[in-house]
């Protein structure tokens, strides 16, 4: 009898961890970075096999003029400062006279 104990008790511990090893677990959505992993190794590779002479070329790149580039940068940087906001406290205090 205690043979048959023993022996059920192994298989249903035997049971019960073969079926908590192969549940899958919480499901994990796919995320915007998921999708695009590595995309831009894989873009900069694409683009030297298209164009190996591109650093050789040395034409300016158009795009924002010099000007434009540096308020964008200027309202980056600005963005992380933080405004130091002064709260108006007063105190005020009270005494009581007892007679």
């Amino acid at each position: 009898m205690l043979k048959k104990t023993i022996a059920l008790t192994i298989a249903c511990a035997m049971l019960a961890l073969s079926a908590g090893c192969s549940s899958s677990g919480p499901v994990h959505e796919e995320t915007l970075l998921d999708k695009n992993w590595g995309r831009s190794v894989e873009t900069a590779k694409y683009n030297q096999i298209l164009n190996p002479e591109a650093g050789k070329d040395l034409t300016p790149v158009e795009g924002l003029s010099g000007k434009a580039a540096e308020n964008s940068v200027q309202k980056y940087e600005n963005s992380f400062k933080k405004e130091i906001k002064q709260e108006n406290t007063s105190t005020s205090t009270t005494s009581t006279i007892s007679n």
